[in-house]
C-alpha cells in the first residue's frame, strides 16, 4: 500500500483576480479591435460604444492589479508563495 496522497486542487500561487485582470485586458485588446475597424467603416455609434468598453475595460484592469500590488502586496504576474506553503510543499512533494 502506498502512503502517497493524491491532491485534487493544488495552489500555483496566484491570486484569483489576476485572471480576472488578464480577461479584461484581453477583452480590451478585443474592443481596441472593433473599436478601430468601426471606425474605418465610418460606424459612429459602434464605435463610440467599442471605444467606452475598451477604456473601460483597460482601466478596470489597471486598477485591479494596482489594488493587488499595492494593497495586498501581491505580484499580479509572479506567484507569491508564503514560507507556510512553501515548508509543506517541500514535506509532502521532496520528502
Amino acid at each position: 500500500m502506498t502512503t502517497h496522497r493524491v491532491h485534487h486542487h493544488e495552489s500555483h500561487g496566484n491570486h484569483p483576480m489576476s485572471v480576472v485582470a488578464f480577461l479584461l485586458f484581453l477583452g480590451g485588446f478585443a474592443m481596441a479591435a472593433l473599436w478601430l475597424v468601426s471606425m474605418a467603416s465610418g460606424d459612429t455609434v459602434p464605435a463610440i460604444l467599442c471605444g467606452l468598453l475598451m477604456v473601460a475595460a483597460f482601466t478596470s484592469a489597471v486598477s485591479i492589479f494596482r489594488t493587488l500590488i499595492h494593497r495586498h502586496h501581491h505580484s499580479p504576474v509572479m506567484p507569491d508563495n508564503t514560507d507556510v506553503e512553501t515548508r509543506r510543499y517541500l514535506s509532502e512533494y521532496r520528502g
